[in-house]
């Protein structure tokens, strides 16, 4: 399925979403050599990244159910990819929290060049997903 049958599908676009109080994104992470190659993963994966805007909306757990529904929909359909990654900074203790609401586990802790601190990588797969919704 192309970009634009899976935004008039879904209403969301599978590269990068915005609405009036949130964005996701998602990039394979072959994509990136270099932090493919820091994240050593040894699975074919994506890589999402949200942002919640609005300042009344953070906090008030929208933000799980909204990743889960945009990597069910949107994410994975559209890489074909059954693995997704993401990694919050080890000091953003609620976003690590807002992800394993939304069925991320722990995967490791890794250094990214040219990031001040430690990422706290988390993995959740298709089917992890889809176990989670029955």
């Amino acid at each position: 399925m192309g970009s634009e049958e899976m935004t008039r599908r879904t209403g969301i676009s599978p590269r990068s979403t915005r609405g009036p109080s949130d964005c996701f994104s998602t990039t394979r992470v072959a994509d990136a050599p270099e932090y493919a190659e820091t994240l050593a993963l040894g699975e074919e994966a994506i890589g999402v990244d949200l942002f919640i805007g609005e300042t009344e909306l953070v906090g008030r757990g929208h933000g799980p159910a909204l990743l889960r529904q945009f990597l069910r929909d949107v994410a994975f359909p559209f890489h074909g990819i059954d693995v997704c990654v993401i990694g919050p900074s080890l000091t953003n203790v609620a976003a690590i929290r807002a992800y394993e609401k939304a069925g991320f586990r722990p995967l490791k802790e890794v250094q990214v060049p040219g990031e001040p601190d430690r990422e706290f990588l988390m993995r959740l797969t298709a089917a992890d997903l889809r176990s989670l919704q029955k």
